[in-house]
């Protein structure tokens, strides 16, 4: 996608495989998730992401700008990006 200029968001979850174990994992992804399809689908009302990060080993290597609200709460866990 990324050689294609098709603009995509890669989450990884370093201590997690096929599923989700870690309840904050899953609370984060589903956070992410949200802002992802509201983006998508026009608007709407939708939860912040906030401090859903807390206690997740959510990474983001590729894309965070392009959901709203992801970079500010990689910011406020001290991942950047």
């Amino acid at each position: 996608m990324q050689s294609n200029q098709i603009p995509v968001t890669y989450l990884v979850y370093p201590d997690e495989g096929h599923g989700f174990r870690r309840p904050p994992n899953n609370m984060s992804f589903h956070a992410v998730a949200e802002a992802f399809l509201n983006e998508c689908l026009g608007g709407g009302r939708v939860e912040p992401i906030g401090d859903d990060f807390a206690g997740s080993t959510i990474t983001v290597p590729v894309g965070a700008e392009h959901v709203p609200g992801l970079e500010e709460a990689l910011a406020g866990m001290g991942e950047g990006s």
